[in-house]
């Protein structure tokens, strides 16, 4: 009877041996089929936007994962390793993620940012006339508003958006008309449009038009501009004549940041002083 036991103890031993080295699987995730980096095209200078790495599954399905992020050129913009991105200066650079021996990168463009009120000075650097504004009290030029060195106050509200950050709209002192214009590729503010004023006491009656036009500005600082435009005045009403002037900028610091993507004009009034 002994040989007979051993063989029942043997055979339970090896039964139990394969049962219990089956222990429960956990469902594996299926493999990430590629990587990539998403988050904006563009970013504002002085502002900071999160990135993220995510991973396309086999099933069809994503995720987002940890990764480690460089960027090409952190005098345009840094990166950490939680994908923030801060934008430093104009320009373009490249962000890299790197996940379990896979990467994926993206340009990210980073534009000059305007948005705001900005209340300064500026000076005429040269004007010339025509017509009765040559004529009249000594000249537009020689003795009026347009004389060279005149200095006046200027305010300027501009709100930027698209999908790449650089365009622009905004409205200059007290005229209702909007001025229109983009950041461009060496980050200078181009602006252009054309303003009217209107009577006093009817507001349907022309007085003179002006072409704001060579808008050239840049930032000089995270709050400050400098730069220049021109002018072309047209009177329609009480002077018949034109007056092109050349303006520079003195001072031009911003006083508040744009919340958002639009400015109503009452918006406008209600930010700035009521001068131009």
């Amino acid at each position: 009877m002994r040989p007979a036991r051993m063989v029942g103890v043997i055979g339970l031993v090896i039964l139990t041996t394969e049962c219990g080295g089956r222990s429960p699987t956990q469902p594996s995730e299926p493999p990430a089929m590629r990587v990539e980096v998403v988050g904006p095209v563009a970013v504002f200078t002085s502002t900071s936007t999160n990135y993220s790495l995510v991973a396309m599954l086999a099933d069809g399905s994503t995720r987002t994962v940890p990764s480690t992020w460089i960027s090409s050129d952190p005098a345009v913009a840094t990166i950490d390793n939680n994908g923030r991105v801060e934008g430093r200066a104009h320009g373009s650079t490249t962000v890299t993620a790197s996940y379990e021996g896979g990467s994926a990168s993206k340009l990210v463009r980073v534009v000059n940012n305007y948005a705001g009120t900005w209340v300064g000075s500026y000076v005429i650097r040269a004007c010339s006339d025509t017509g009765e504004l040559t004529d009249h009290d000594g000249g537009w030029c020689a003795a009026g508003l347009g004389r060279v060195g005149t200095v006046d106050g200027i305010v300027l509200t501009l709100v930027q958006g698209g999908s790449d950050l650089s365009e622009v709209t905004g409205i200059l002192g007290s005229y209702r008309e909007n001025l229109t214009g983009a950041v461009m590729a060496n980050g200078k503010l181009s602006l252009s449009g054309t303003l009217i004023e209107r009577d006093f006491d009817d507001a349907n009656i022309v007085v003179r038009t002006v072409q704001l036009s060579e808008w050239q500005t840049m930032l000089s600082g995270p709050d400050d501009m400098t730069g220049r435009w021109s002018e072309d005045l047209n009177s329609l009403r009480w002077r018949v004549g034109t007056a092109h002037t050349e303006n520079e900028l003195l001072t031009m610091h911003r006083t508040a940041k744009a919340a958002g993507a639009t400015l109503s004009h009452a918006d406008h009034d209600a930010l700035t002083p009521n001068f131009r």
